[in-house]
C-alpha cells in the first residue's frame, strides 16, 4: 500500500527519497520499496522517519495492510484510526521497564554468585 502521508511529508519538505535513503542508511530502492508498501516499515524506522521529516509519527504512518472501515451512518470509507504517537510510547515504556526487571534480576544473581563463593572458600577452608 502506497504510503501517501509519508510522500507527501517528504516532498512538502523538499527531500528527494535518496535524502530520506542516505539519512537512513539505506539504498534509495530500498526507501522506494518502503514508501511503495513492497517492504514493511518498522516501529524504530517509523520513528526515524518523524525525525528526519521533522514531524510526529502519527503524521507520516500508514498501516501496513491498509486496514479500513465503514462508517455505517453514511457509507463513508475512513482509515482505521489509532494513535501510534500513544502506541509507540507505551512500547518504549513497557522496554524500560523491562530493562529495570532484567537489572534488578542480575543484581540478585550478583548477590547470589558472592554469597556462593564465599561459602565454597569457606568449605575448602574446612577441607584444608
Amino acid at each position: 500500500m502506497l504510503k501517501q502521508k509519508l510522500i507527501k511529508k517528504r516532498k512538502e519538505k523538499a527531500l528527494s527519497q535518496g535524502d530520506i535513503a542516505f539519512k537512513l542508511g539505506i539504498e534509495q530502492s530500498q526507501y522506494s520499496r518502503r514508501e511503495n508498501g513492497k517492504i514493511f516499515i518498522p516501529t524504530k524506522e517509523w520513528i526515524a522517519l518523524a525525525k528526519i521529516l521533522n514531524t510526529t509519527v502519527g503524521e507520516i504512518y500508514e498501516p501496513q495492510d491498509g486496514v479500513f472501515i465503514i462508517n455505517n451512518e453514511n457509507n463513508k470509507v475512513s482509515e482505521k484510526s489509532i494513535n501510534v504517537d500513544s502506541q509507540i510510547e507505551y512500547i518504549l515504556e513497557m522496554k524500560n521497564q523491562l530493562i529495570e526487571v532484567k537489572k534488578k534480576y542480575i543484581e540478585k544473581l550478583e548477590e547470589e554468585n558472592n554469597r556462593l563463593r564465599k561459602k565454597i572458600k569457606h568449605l575448602e577452608y574446612k577441607a584444608d
